[in-house]
């Protein structure tokens, strides 16, 4: 189940974040899902939730960049519904031409083949902790 949802995870993140596909990305995701990105350094920092919002969301950090282009570092397996993803993300701003390099990691929970909850986070080393926590809260 782990490896499923880690294919689960990284479907969503590559049709929504690199194909611009967001037809096929929410149809991975719980339609009351919710994209947690409020620790965001970027534009459109918030907390998404239902495919309306998430929607917006996705197609804002889209529109924010001339150019955008980013990949899965390493996928990591928490539990049977938890999966950690470390990505890098290069782009360059809409209008500034300013180029950017970030590094970062999410947190992503998926039940019954749909992404549930995703969280951003600024390091694999947050993510592993949040990831912790999202794992006590589900167990509790």
């Amino acid at each position: 189940m782990p490896q499923e949802n880690a294919e689960i995870v990284r479907k969503v993140f590559g049709f929504g974040f690199v194909d611009g596909d967001l037809d096929a990305a929410l149809e991975l995701m719980d339609p009351e899902g919710v994209m947690d990105w409020s620790d965001s350094r970027a534009p459109y920092s918030g907390i998404f939730r239902g495919h309306a919002e998430i929607r917006r969301a996705w197609q804002g950090w889209r529109d924010a960049w001339d150019e955008w282009s980013p990949e899965i570092r390493e996928t990591i397996d928490i539990d049977r519904e938890t999966v950690v993803i470390v990505t890098l993300i290069r782009a360059r701003g809409k209008g500034s031409g300013v180029p950017v390099q970030a590094r970062g990691a999410s947190v992503w929970t998926v039940r019954d083949g749909k992404v549930a909850y995703a969280k951003l986070c600024q390091s694999k080393a947050e993510a592993l902790e949040a990831a912790a926590g999202v794992s006590e809260r589900d167990a509790g």
